[in-house]
């Protein structure tokens, strides 16, 4: 096997890593951006709940739900924290399989 096409081989290789690269970086923001939406609906509905005045039969629910309401903003936004620095790291990962790949082409095409 000649060295071009060592290179060709592995500029091959270096394209299906880039492109499943960036495949799981699309997949992390899928989920980042679904967690955003969550949350923003979640704050929305809290809101439209805060402003209005419960009458005193339901005063309790009505703070039950509030209290609620926060634990589960508190852990979406924990949750998406996670998800974001995941995110981070699987778009570093595509950059620098995309780098890889770059410069493969550039060595497969001075090799030929």
């Amino acid at each position: 096997m000649s060295r071009g096409e060592k290179l060709d081989r592995l500029a091959q290789i270096a394209e299906l890593k880039a492109t499943l690269a960036k495949g799981e970086a699309a997949n992390a923001r899928a989920a980042a951006d679904g967690l955003a939406l969550d949350i923003r609906h979640l704050q929305n509905d809290r809101r439209a709940m805060a402003a209005e005045t419960p009458d005193p039969a339901t005063a309790r629910a009505h703070a039950a739900w509030l209290r609620h309401c926060d634990g589960a903003l508190r852990d979406l936004r924990g949750q998406e924290a996670r998800v974001r620095a995941e995110l981070e790291g699987k778009l570093d990962r595509a950059r620098y399989e995309e780098g890889r790949r770059q410069v493969l082409e550039k060595l497969k095409f001075q090799a030929s």
